[in-house]
């Protein structure tokens, strides 16, 4: 990894012929970056359906190849995207996927400077930006030197802010001719705030004002609070102004807070958000706010109370039987409800504690509706304390199972499983979603990136060995199921490296790290092995796949994964991979981030299955000519109002894009994988592209397989062969088929299909099977046990050639 480096600022070399700047590593300038929640801003706003805000200039636009940007005259069939501009990026959207678009005039109301800075003969322009080798931070005065690789050597480019706003800085080379924008948010606080004062006068109120509002609108608002206590102490003609920007500072730092706090608990840290509540600056907040916080910290208490009146009452509950043999059956449950219960867990236990004083139940009824809500969740509790005693066992058995790499062990416990009376399909479905991990992994700690090595299959010959670098969140609680993104690493890092973009945040290269954005949010992050170290860039071959899908199944068995949250991303070549795989298998993520990736391959054709996913895509405009390499899929993209938001940084190369990174987790919080879907169409071009949904297809025509792996070589002549698959569901309980494969499975489950009807299976229009079906238990463990997707469960599982 580059290290940071000073150097003083130079003039280098000038010339009248323009310098193109070679690809390399992605910038440790986004990667060091530190990132502070920004306050709310005037500006146009355009929210989409999926709730994302956008703000910026706005204007219709015709497409990605078109300079046909007018003023927006209101919605038109003629331009099918709007961009939406803010000085740093322009973000385009397809306009189907906009609910509204405001309008406002307010954007001069920002506290801006503008600093002088005397150009050194620019001539030469940077058309391309590549690999940023070094770079100095800010100084004082707002000039910066950047050093970047060129076909000829280095170059240092000397670059000077000339506008510093809250939310967005325009720099500018002196040297060279190369204009962008940065997020304020981008730049160390105290750097920006010497730079402040370097073009202020401290005897002037007027420009400490200036000051202390610049820090309120960028959401700097300790600066801002300490800025406006100094004011109100040295310049006591303005204590009143002061104190009404001191007003407004506590309303926008309490929302701030507030929200910190909401997404502490939304992520499973209840510790980090119970301490937080109690270490909440009340001296400085709203009557209203003080009540809020207060009424957090009673609930937490009151859970505290209630988990310990649970165990007490099962203590109690336990003494009053006079049976020796049921009272031993039913310690080790205890057990495990007094090592596991905490704010996650306690919802379980909800009808046994509203019930404990009902006088018209039992001992054994309430221990049963305890026991029975801790394995099945409280809304499927039962009083039959002794089917809650099979159904522990029952579960014994299901993660006996799913542990097993025997067959004839697992077909041993299916018999088993059999046996016990009440275990059927329904009950063990509802146990999946609150089943511990069935892989243990007692080593892997919470913040710390950690290697996983899962081993291959089939012996020699067969499934290789895959690893994966892991970062779990903080407060990490197998009990709670989290978001996952899967980080694909550019060529020239480390899958470390990698996960730590999204896990660890570092000012500098010499820092350890604070917890990054996926630690903070309660997302755990894997960054698979999934090319060889040397190589050049994506190949479009199956092992990229199954390194990253065999990746993924083994982090949902050995993590308690949301698989309806799981968001696919890469940098550089890891980005090319990510539009390839996102693209081969829209059913498995909920969502696809390729940053400074291209879309290239068979993405050409597969851009029409993208419709099923939501896509963050984000480039630089100077970076290569992956902009025009990307532009006709993407356009085919927004034209067809797939939910696609692309961001382009203007004046920037091949970069990380840190940036962007509150943004990003604002968007996957929005989003979910798509579930029951009945009907859908994809294309395919390879044969291990071939499992959609409910539906894999296998024999698929020789033939046509090489023909489309003579066409990605580049062989004069040769011609896609696109194999379409389309299968259907109806209301009439019929499963429609069109596929060029010779075999065909389907897996189904009440979601959809009604299993009380006789079910039609039609294949090319043949039609294959129509009998009733039986929902059974090995189908749904197997399924299990192999995908380890918990969310998307199927109980039966249909074959035909």
């Amino acid at each position: 990894m580059p290290k940071t480096r000073r150097v003083e600022p130079s003039i280098a070399r000038t010339a009248s012929r323009t310098l193109a700047v070679s690809r390399c590593a992605f910038s440790l300038v986004s990667i060091l970056s530190t990132v502070s929640f920004a306050a709310p801003v005037s500006a146009d706003q355009v929210r989409l359906k999926d709730g994302t805000i956008l703000e910026g200039v706005v204007a219709p636009l015709q497409g990605l190849n078109s300079q046909a940007i007018r003023q927006y005259q209101g919605p038109t069939t003629i331009y099918p995207m709007l961009l939406v501009e803010d000085g740093v990026v322009r973000y385009i959207v397809p306009r189907q996927q906009v609910a509204e678009v405001h309008r406002e005039e307010a954007i001069s109301r920002y506290q801006t400077f503008e600093p002088k800075h005397k150009p050194q003969g620019r001539t030469e322009t940077i058309s391309a930006v590549g690999r940023i080798s070094g770079w100095t931070i800010f100084d004082e005065y707002g000039r910066r030197t950047v050093t970047l690789q060129t076909a000829r050597g280095t170059a240092d480019v000397v670059q000077a802010i000339t506008e510093l706003g809250p939310r967005t800085v325009k720099v500018s080379g002196l040297n060279y001719i190369w204009d962008h924008g940065l997020r304020t948010s981008s730049i160390d606080g105290p750097v920006v705030d010497a730079i402040l004062r370097q073009l202020t006068d401290a005897a002037e109120p007027g420009d400490r004002l200036a000051i202390a509002t610049f820090h309120l609108q960028s959401g700097r608002y300790i600066e801002a609070d300490r800025e406006l206590e100094s004011i109100r102490q040295e310049f006591p003609q303005m204590a009143d102004r002061a104190e009404e920007l001191r007003v407004k500072l506590r309303e926008l730092w309490a929302r701030k807070l507030l929200d910190e706090l909401a997404e502490r608990r939304a992520a499973g840290q209840h510790r980090l958000a119970y301490q937080a509540a109690r270490d909440f600056p009340t001296d400085k907040m709203s009557a209203a706010v003080i009540r809020q916080v207060e009424e957090m910290i009673a609930e937490y208490h009151d859970a505290a109370e209630r988990a310990i009146r649970a165990l007490v009452l099962l203590g109690e509950l336990q003494a009053q039987l006079d049976d020796p043999e049921l009272t031993a059956q039913l310690a080790p449950m205890r057990s495990v409800v007094r090592e596991r219960l905490g704010h996650e867990s306690l919802g379980r236990l909800e009808p046994f504690l509203r019930l404990s004083d009902d006088a018209t139940l039992s001992a054994r009824e309430k221990l049963a509706l305890a026991y029975s809500g801790w394995i099945l969740g409280g809304a499927h509790a039962i009083t039959d304390l002794d089917a809650t005693i099979r159904l522990w066992n029952a579960r014994f058995l299901v993660l006996e199972y799913l542990r097993s790499e025997d067959p004839s062990r697992r077909s041993d416990l299916l018999r088993q499983l059999g046996d016990l009376d009440g275990a059927d399909v329904t009950r063990i479905s509802q146990m999946i979603p609150l089943l511990p991990p069935w892989i243990e992994s007692p080593g892997i700690q919470a913040g710390v990136p950690q290697q996983v090595v899962v081993p291959g299959e089939g012996g020699e010959g067969g499934l290789p060995a895959v690893e994966y670098t892991v970062i779990l969140p903080r407060e990490y609680d197998p009990q709670h199921a989290y978001p996952l993104i899967v980080a694909l690493r550019p060529r020239e890092y480390s899958t470390r490296v990698e996960a730590e973009w999204w896990g660890f945040l570092r000012k500098h290269v010499d820092d350890p790290g604070s917890p990054g954005q996926s630690q903070r949010r309660g997302y755990i992050v894997i960054a698979p092995e999934w090319t060889k170290p040397d190589a050049s860039g994506h190949d479009y071959g199956a092992h990229s796949h199954y390194a990253v899908l065999r990746s993924l199944r083994d982090a949902r068995k050995r993590f308690h994964v949301d698989s309806d949250r799981v968001f696919l991303s890469g940098h550089g070549i890891g980005g090319d991979a990510a539009f390839d795989i996102g693209m081969s298998h829209p059913d498995v993520f909920a969502g696809v981030i390729p940053i400074a990736g291209i879309c290239d391959g068979y993405c050409k054709w597969y851009w029409q299955n993208s419709k099923e996913l939501a896509w963050y895509v984000v480039n630089g405009q100077l970076d290569r000519d992956t902009v025009s390499r990307n532009a006709r899929e993407l356009d085919r993209m927004l034209r067809h109002g797939h939910d696609v938001i692309y961001a382009e940084y203007e004046g920037r190369g091949y970069e990380s894009f840190y940036e962007e990174i509150h943004l990003l987790f604002d968007w996957m919080d929005r989003h979910r994988r798509r579930r029951g879907v009945k009907e859908f169409e994809v294309h395919t071009m390879r044969p291990f592209d071939n499992r959609f949904h409910w539906y894999r297809s296998d024999g698929f025509p020789d033939a046509m397989m090489q023909a489309n792996a003579q066409v990605l070589a580049g062989v004069k002549g040769a011609s896609a062969k696109l194999l379409k698959i389309s299968a259907r569901i109806t209301p009439g309980n019929q499963v429609l088929i069109t596929s060029g494969g010779k075999r065909h499975d389907v897996w189904l489950n009440p979601d959809l299909i009604d299993f009380d009807k006789r079910v039609q299976v039609r294949v090319r229009g043949r039609q294959v099977f129509n009998d009733f079906l039986r929902p059974g238990v090995e189908t749904l463990l197997e399924d299990l046990r192999i995908r380890g997707d918990r969310q998307q469960l199927f109980t039966v599982h249909l074959t035909f050639e």
